[in-house]
């Protein structure tokens, strides 16, 4: 097989983070006494990817982060409370929410044993864990590698160094890195030298500068990409 180990993100690439965190966000302003509009989530994920891209460039640390992202759905809802509040009650939501997305348990059990495996995210150390061991990803991962636990994120090659002393160093050319984001698994899989692979079951053009060298609308044709198969897409 041309990949030996094999780095895949978590949200939206694993398990559904879109749909969990929609109806997690609904749970916790109904049991905060508010009416729920979907006008709501918008206003809050807006807010959202402003803070995470902030993240992902090193502008904020996890700790600001996690309070952040309330504090300006605050301010522009209209809506009060305790940032850090909703921010605990949220992740308490989304564990409970979070499902598996559809292929991802027989691209794994394809994959186990013939391949190393690890999970990089750019997620929260209270809320990846947890998923991870709730939905029974753990046993097929030799390594889970969560940037809240290591003080970089992808695309920052100091999350890639981490990433490779946890492994030993393997061959560059041997590791293939799998996302949903162009701008953080992909961009940063790239800046460190290696193939990567962009999860994309939409379809999205990608007409920017950032370009995988596989593309796959299902995730379980990680498969033949692994095994070699000269069809890419």
């Amino acid at each position: 097989m041309p990949y030996q180990y094999l780095l895949f993100d978590a949200d939206n690439t694993l398990f559904d983070f879109s749909e969990a965190s929609h109806l997690a966000f609904a749970q916790l302003l109904r049991a905060e006494g508010h009416d729920y509009h979907e006008t709501h989530y918008a206003t809050y994920q807006a807010g959202n990817e402003l803070v995470w891209r902030e993240f992902e460039r090193g502008l904020i640390d996890a700790r600001e982060l996690r309070v952040k992202r309330f504090r300006l759905f605050f301010e522009r809802s209209g809506l009060g409370g305790d940032p850090a509040v909703y921010h605990q009650q949220y992740m308490d939501n989304l564990i409970r929410a979070t499902e598996l997305l559809s292929g991802t348990l027989p691209l794994l059990e394809k994959l186990y044993g013939r391949v190393r495996m690890a999970i990089i995210t750019n997620g929260l150390r209270e809320a990846q864990r947890p998923r991870i061991r709730k939905l029974g990803l753990d046993r097929y991962f030799d390594h889970i590698i969560v940037s809240d636990e290591i003080g970089s994120a992808k695309p920052d090659p100091a999350f890639f160094d981490y990433t490779f002393a946890q492994l030993q160093q393997p061959d560059p050319e041997r590791v293939l890195v799998i996302g949903d984001s162009l701008s953080s698994d992909i961009q940063g899989g790239l800046n460190y030298g290696l193939d990567t692979c962009w999860f994309n079951p939409q379809g999205k053009p990608n007409e920017g500068p950032v370009q995988p060298r596989y593309e796959v609308r299902s995730i379980e044709r990680v498969w033949d990409i692994v095994r070699g198969a000269e069809e890419e897409g």
